[in-house]
This record gives structure tokens, sequence and C-alpha cells, in this order.
């Protein structure tokens, strides 16, 4: 009866009822295979408000942190303890992922490198930027708002719980500091807003991107899950360029961790010389002003035309402040925000400017 007990336990919850040795906890390595990326934010989502022992120091600094192993384990097998970053015996948001964009890509130990398995195209969901079916030919300045699409009617996605995946871009093209993903909006995949996401800029080539529900509950479909911004660089270029946008590396999980392959893409895009169209690029001058930063309670910005609307997001991408002056100038008093480094966009009537705001 025990033995039967314990099986409809894991079966049901997806965690098992284990003791062990005590453990070394690297702040931000949630799935303790020795390297902090994106898959962490999953293992977050799988063990999200559960709660064990605190840890006799409660910090998230990056050296081994010795604690007490939980009495649960997630399902794919990793103790709760390594995910509880900073050791107040709470799996939550803020204080177990913001070390993840703390600490990412940081080493230790001996490495269990993550498993990404490549998905076959009609065969496997698909991850891609939705073009409908037309090809993309800008101008530099321009500013592309691309729909993120998870499976298709055909070949849908079943058991969904977290994705991470990789997005590249053209360094000469986009700065990979003004991309913006926006994961917020309500999908088949995020009826209920019930989700926590992040993005973390790796190179100036490469965004890692991290989607995870948390509330234990799986969903199946297909469509949009998100949008995607991109700004295309506005330097004057006299011929027809092409560029790639690449979505890779996707690990997709259901609620135990169990993973399923799922097809990348490849966007290719054309960029259109001035003289094809006869216009100009509004040149980088044209940024509106910010200031002062580093900030503490207040921002001041200034534009050459209205600015329509201003939102301020933590490192996790949270939007923690939203402003719409409808008018050049603001004066934006800030909500109490906790000292660190944040993305400010503001939008005009034409373009989308994004720039790294200091709260002290």
């Amino acid at each position: 009866m025990k033995h039967l007990l314990f099986f409809l336990l894991f079966s049901l919850t997806g965690f098992a009822i284990l003791k062990s040795q005590p453990l070394q906890v690297w702040p931000g390595d949630a799935n303790n295979n020795g390297v902090v990326n994106n898959v962490d934010l999953l293992q977050i989502g799988m063990a999200y408000n559960n709660f064990g022992p605190e840890r006799a120091v409660i910090s998230s600094a990056w050296q081994p942190q010795p604690a007490t192993p939980w009495p649960l384990v997630a399902g794919n097998g990793v103790n709760m303890a390594y995910t509880d970053a900073n050791g107040d015996g709470l799996v939550h948001f803020y204080y177990d992922a913001f070390p993840v964009y703390v600490h990412y890509g940081l080493t230790h130990g001996t490495l269990t490198p993550d498993l990404f398995p490549p998905g076959i195209p009609g065969v496997d969901a698909p991850l891609f930027l939705d073009t409908f079916g037309s090809p993309i030919q800008v101008l530099g300045g321009a500013v592309l708002h691309l729909p993120l699409v998870l499976g298709t009617p055909a070949v849908p996605v079943e058991d969904l719980y977290g994705l991470a995946f990789s997005l590249h871009v053209d360094p000469a093209i986009i700065d990979v500091d003004d991309v913006s993903v926006n994961l917020d909006q309500i999908s088949w995949a995020n009826p209920d807003n019930d989700r926590i996401y992040a993005t973390y800029p790796v190179s100036e080539t490469r965004l890692d991107i991290a989607w995870v529900r948390t509330d234990h509950n799986e969903r199946s479909g297909d469509g949009p899950v998100g949008i995607v911004s991109f700004i295309i660089i506005d330097d004057v270029v006299s011929l027809e360029e092409q560029f790639q946008i690449r979505i890779d590396s996707i690990h997709l999980i259901d609620r135990f961790g169990n993973q399923t392959a799922v097809a990348g893409d490849t966007l290719q895009i054309t960029l259109l010389p001035d003289a094809l169209t006869g216009t100009s690029r509004p040149g980088k001058t044209n940024a509106p002003r910010v200031w002062p930063n580093p900030a503490h309670d207040r921002l001041r910005l200034r534009a050459a035309g209205v600015i329509q609307q201003a939102e301020l997001s933590d490192a996790l991408g949270r939007i923690v402040a939203r402003l719409e002056p409808g008018m050049p100038e603001a004066e934006w008093p800030l909500p109490a925000l906790p000292p660190g480094v944040y993305w400010l966009e503001v939008q005009l009537h034409d373009r989308i400017f994004r720039q790294k705001i200091v709260i002290q």
C-alpha cells in the first residue's frame, strides 16, 4: 500500500518525496547542470510556489551555498532546493528568477549540457515568426512587429508547460538591444495569464528567451503566443541586402520536464536601399532625450514628435510602469522600484526607441 501511495503521489503531482545528503546550491543554476541559462527559468516554473527549508544564509551570491535538501523534487528529478536561488524557503518569481539574469552564462563544476532535440519540419510542431505568407522588405529605421507562433492546425503542440529558445539576428542590421519580446498576450498557451517569462541578451547576435507557466497545468493547441519587435538600423545602404532572423536551440517541456522536439525557423528579410523608394531614413539624432540617467524617482522625456506611450520594464521583461503623455514632453514620476537596470521603450507615431535606464 505504501508503494502504491508513493506512485500515485508522483504520478499526479510530478513530485517525489525524497531524503538525501546536504547539497551545494549555485544561485541561478536552478536545474543544477553546471550552467545558468534560459532553461533554468523553466525549472522555476516547475517548482513554483513550493517551499522547503530555508538556508542558514539567505544570499544570491555566485558561490556554493550550503543547503538542506527539500522533501520534494521536480518531475525531472531535480531537488527544489536548487531552484530556491536566494534560500528563503519559497520558489517564487523575483528573488529566484533575477539571479538567473544576473549570473547568466556562468558555469561551475561539471557541465551537463541542456538538450535541444532538433525538430523535423512538417513532423514536429514549429516555432516561427509569422509573415502572413508575404516576403518582408524593409527600409532602415523601420519597426517590425511579428507574431511568434507555436504549432499549426496540422501539427499542434501537446502538453506545453514551458518553452526556451534562442533568437539570432544580424548585428549589422539589427541591434540585439532593440529587440523586444512580448509574451504577455492572452493566447491558447496563456489563457489565464498564469506565466512568467524573461529575455537574456547573450551577445550582439543572440537573444535567449524563456516562458513557463506557474500553475502546474499544461496547455495544448497552436497559434500565436507573443509578439517580437525589431528595429532596423537606420544607416544608409546603397545596395539591396538580404539578412536572416533565426530561431533555434528550442527546449519545450511538459509539467514533469519531459521534452518534445520543436522545429525552428529561419526568416529571410530584404533590406531595400533608399533609391528604390525615393524616401530618406530618419537618423538616430531623432531619438527622444531621456534624463536623468541614472534616475531615482522620476524621468523626463522630450521628443521631436508626440510621445504616444512609454513603458519601463525590469531585467526580466515585466512592465513596471507605463505612461501615455500624448505630447512631445513629459515629466514621469516613477513608482518605488528596486535599484537596478531597466529598459525604457518610447513609442512615437512611426518609431519605437529603446534604451537602458539605471535606477538608483
